[in-house]
């Protein structure tokens, strides 16, 4: 039995077959995409439970590609990036990307990546009935909406997920690991920029809503929420 259907966009065919041959030896099922308009297309088709996305193939890269399903979609989108740049990074995550893996790429790192963004999408789907509210922030969890005195605040599943651990108690620390635990990323393979680079972006998202400032690091700890 099939762990879930996965999408695979990439325009190397080598690079798509290690990847077809890495999933289905951990159980999993692929569809296969050599460029982002057959992404788009099979996406709508085959209705994938994740999608791994080429940051840089042709005909709609992984950036476009990304954006568009977003549109409509909360599904898990790992990206394949080329170069470990933090602008890169940055990029990917701004698309609305959950996550984001260095070519040349481990079976070990994929088959840990898919799996976390599955599983942790998988409990998102069932969420409990809770709207927390503080400081004029309003998130409400089963609409899977963000506010700030009414105003909506746009935010990604990864964003949603980040800024849910941190207003569940607003005056506590939340360490790294936590974090990461709670947007469905690996611990072992992210790096700390990952987390500052989607504090950063909540943090500019409240602001340009006229919210306080929010999200406060905390030197070798982590994370929370208010001073």
């Amino acid at each position: 039995m099939s762990k879930g259907r996965i999408l695979v966009a990439d325009d190397d065919p080598d690079i798509r077959i290690f990847l077809k041959t890495s999933l289905e030896e951990h159980g999993y099922s692929v569809v296969e995409a050599e460029n982002g308009r057959e992404a788009l297309r099979l996406f709508d088709e085959a209705g994938p439970e994740l999608l791994i996305l080429d940051l840089s193939m042709g005909e709609l890269d992984g950036f476009e590609v990304c954006r568009e399903i977003r549109k409509t979609s909360s599904i898990p989108i790992i990206m394949l990036t080329s170069h470990d740049h933090e602008l890169d990074q940055a990029m990917c995550l701004a698309a609305g990307a959950d996550d984001y893996i260095t070519k040349p790429v481990s079976g070990q790192i994929l088959k840990l990546r898919v799996a976390t963004q599955l599983r942790h999408y998988s409990a998102r789907a069932q969420p409990l009935s809770t709207e927390m509210t503080t400081g004029g922030l309003e998130l409400d969890v089963d609409s899977h909406q963000f506010t700030f005195d009414g105003t909506p605040v746009p935010l990604t599943r990864t964003e949603f997920d980040f800024l849910e651990l941190l207003m569940a108690k607003p005056n506590r620390v939340y360490t790294r690991e936590q974090v990461m635990q709670a947007i469905g990323a690996s611990v072992r393979f992210s790096s700390e920029g990952l987390l500052d680079t989607h504090a950063s972006r909540i943090r500019a998202k409240i602001k340009s809503a006229g919210g306080p400032r929010a999200i406060h690091a905390v030197r070798g700890v982590g994370y929370r929420l208010f001073e």
